[in-house]
Parts: structure tokens; C-alpha cells; sequence
């Protein structure tokens, strides 16, 4: 009898312990093309962001974010890296104190009234934001900031 080789490669999917070619998946190679084909991302704005691997009690999966980071950086396509405040609608979080900041629903373009924890101020590299939702105002983005201030002791 002879031997078959494992369904994992009758799928098309890599061998155990193999590295996929870095940017040979559709979402990658879509996402590069978001990046460079849009407006680069401004500081203050929301994006929905993949927050995947994570561990612990950080943020995960598909969720909005805001763009923290200097736009200096933000607009040079080849620095990859872009710090984000994850958010949140968990009312568990909205009771963490001054680095849980309340943003009403429809704020940058938020579909719920939402918490940026500034407690979990993170960078991603900027294939991980797959679509603009929108800005804050200034004074929301202001209460960002202080959230930030209280978070890092700034």
C-alpha cells in the first residue's frame, strides 16, 4: 500500500516548521497596495486594524484603532512601524480610570461609543491597518493625549 502524503499539501498550505515567503498572501500584498495607492495616515485618525498575534490581557483581533504617532513618520512609506491606541466598547474597561478616554459613537467614525485605552498604547507595522474610519476632532484627540500623559507618566 502505498503511503499518501498528508492533506496538507493536497490544500496548498506550507509544511509544518516552513516559513511562507514574506509577502506572498493576498491580504499582505492588498494591504501594501492600500498603503500605497491612499493618503497616508494622518495622526489623530481611526483605522480598523488586525491586532493578531496578541497575548494576555492586550487587545485582539479585528478592532479600531488611533493612529498616536508623529505624522512625519506616518507619511514616509517606507517607515513600517505606526504607534495606535486600541479601542474598545467593553464596559469593563470604560471603569479603568484617566487611560480609559470615552469616545462617542460616531467620533473618527466609530460605529458604538467606544474607550481608547491609552493603557495599551501599542506599534504595529502598518500592513496590520486594513481601512480608514475616519478622524477625531481636536478635542477628543486632546483627551487622548491626557489619557496618554496619565498612562506613561509624561
Amino acid at each position: 500500500m502505498a503511503s499518501r502524503a498528508p492533506a496538507r499539501a493536497d490544500r496548498g498550505l506550507r509544511a509544518p516548521g516552513r516559513r511562507q515567503p514574506r509577502g506572498s498572501g493576498q491580504r499582505a500584498r492588498a494591504s501594501r497596495d492600500r498603503c500605497r495607492d491612499e493618503a497616508p495616515m494622518r495622526r489623530g485618525e481611526i483605522w480598523e486594524a488586525e491586532l493578531r498575534p496578541r497575548s494576555g490581557s492586550e487587545q485582539s483581533g479585528r478592532r479600531p484603532v488611533l493612529v498616536m504617532s508623529n505624522d512625519g513618520f506616518n507619511q514616509v512609506p517606507t517607515w513600517r512601524s505606526v504607534v495606535v491606541v486600541p479601542c474598545s466598547t467593553s464596559d469593563k474597561q470604560r471603569a479603568r480610570g484617566p487611560t480609559a478616554v470615552p469616545l462617542r459613537k460616531g467620533a473618527g467614525g466609530l460605529r458604538k461609543g467606544s474607550v481608547a485605552l491609552c493603557h495599551q498604547v501599542t506599534t504595529l507595522d502598518r500592513e496590520k491597518l486594513v481601512a480608514r474610519w475616519g478622524a477625531l476632532d481636536a478635542d477628543d484627540l486632546a483627551a487622548v493625549e491626557e489619557g496618554l500623559r496619565a498612562a506613561l507618566d509624561l
